[in-house]
C-alpha cells in the first residue's frame, strides 16, 4: 500500500499535523556529507521550537563527523516511524536545511534552519 506524500515545500511552513508529529518525537536521523566526501547518516536527539531544530547526541563534542558540520552545511533530518506493529503504515517528515555547530559552555549542538520538507502518512 502506498502512502500519500505531501509536496516538497520551501521554508518552515509546516502543517498542523506535521508540527504535532515533530513535537511528539525526539529521535531522528541526520544525513550529511563529511569532508572526506562520504555521505553519513546517524541517529540524533532533536528539539524543535517551531523555527529551528536543535540536535544533540552522545559525545557530540568529540564526534569527528559532527566536526564536519560547517556553517551553512546542507543536511537532511529524517523523523519517521511505523504507526502499527502489525501493519506497514509508514509516516514521517523529511526536513532539508542548513546546519551550523554551536557551542554553549561545554555543550555542543547543531542548529538546523529548515529550507524544505516532505511528509507522508500523517
Amino acid at each position: 500500500m502506498m502512502t500519500q506524500r505531501t509536496r516538497r515545500t520551501t521554508g518552515a511552513d509546516f502543517t498542523e499535523k506535521e508540527l504535532r508529529y515533530l513535537m511528539e518525537r525526539s529521535l531522528g536521523r541526520l544525513a550529511f556529507v563529511c569532508s572526506d566526501t562520504q555521505a553519513h547518516i546517524m541517529p540524533v536527539l532533536f528539539e524543535f521550537d517551531g523555527a529551528y531544530f536543535y540536535l544533540s547526541g552522545w559525545n557530540l563534542k568529540y564526534s569527528e563527523r559532527f566536526q564536519d558540520v560547517s556553517p551553512n552545511s546542507k543536511v537532511t533530518l529524517l523523523v519517521d516511524d511505523v504507526d502499527s506493529p502489525t501493519k506497514w503504515v509508514p509516516r514521517g517528515v523529511e526536513i532539508t536545511g542548513e546546519a551550523e555547530s554551536q557551542e554553549k559552555g561545554n555543550y555542543l549542538y547543531v542548529r538546523i534552519k529548515p529550507v524544505g520538507k516532505t511528509s507522508w502518512g500523517l
